[in-house]
């Protein structure tokens, strides 16, 4: 019998695993130890890593004919980050079906971004084994479709705070900062949100906006501006 957790992951996903015990692979953590060795995600993580740059490549690149090849990559890069793959795993309550060593579970490692966002490619990883790339891309284009459609109204890149931030901070550390709402004041109609942005548990900038978009870009121009300062 399938576990009702798991039965409401395939749900969201859409698609029912034909051999559960390769879910429960990919939701395992290398910290579990068993008497297997080798029964973790780690292997999955690096098949479904690949597999989700090929969706997310092909779709941008359908989706936005007249864009050059540097304009495509920011926009991946938007997509296809440990932030962003994270927010997805925490969606499908990701975080509640890890399984994981005892240490991992004591420093709350089910909410640590890098982990999640893994365990979400090995569970892609795990679909393209099973059924091959069209079932594995269907069932990221859905959970992504809404975050995609955004892109078509994203403001220009030069004025794109976040995508800048997020492509320098994944070129040098291969992941991103995130932000934080730690504020909100003022009457209902008059809101004004309080971001940080926060890379390794260091508050990098901090910024008000009317709405925790605007917030969000502030706080990311003012990231820019500490990094171009200590350039010079």
């Amino acid at each position: 019998m399938v576990d009702s957790s798991w039965a409401a992951l395939e749900r969201h996903l859409s698609y029912t695993f034909k051999d559960h015990k390769n879910l429960q692979k990919a939701l395992t953590h290398k910290s579990f130890v068993s008497a297997d060795k080798g029964f973790n995600n780690e292997k999955l993580e690096f098949l479904g890593d690949a597999v989700v740059d090929l969706v997310f490549s092909e779709w941008l690149h359908a989706q936005f004919l007249n864009e050059d090849e540097g304009t495509l990559s920011k926009k991946r890069a938007s997509l296809v980050n440990e932030t962003v793959l994270s927010d997805v795993a925490l969606e499908l309550k990701l975080d509640q079906l890890l399984i994981m060593g005892k240490g991992e579970i004591k420093s709350d490692g089910a909410r640590n971004p890098r982990i999640l966002a893994s365990v979400f490619e090995a569970i892609i990883g795990a679909i393209f084994l099973e059924v091959g790339y069209e079932i594995a891309r269907n069932v990221c284009r859905n959970l992504f479709a809404k975050r995609v459609e955004s892109l078509n109204s994203e403001i220009p890149f030069e004025k794109d705070f976040k995508t800048r931030i997020q492509e320098i901070y994944q070129k040098q550390y291969k992941r991103v900062p995130k932000y934080q709402l730690v504020e909100e004041v003022g009457p209902p109609h008059d809101r004004i949100f309080v971001v940080e942005l926060v890379f390794d548990e260091s508050v990098i900038s901090k910024a008000k906006g009317r709405s925790k978009k605007e917030a969000e870009q502030r706080a990311a121009e003012e990231a820019l501006k500490v990094l171009n300062e200590k350039r010079v």
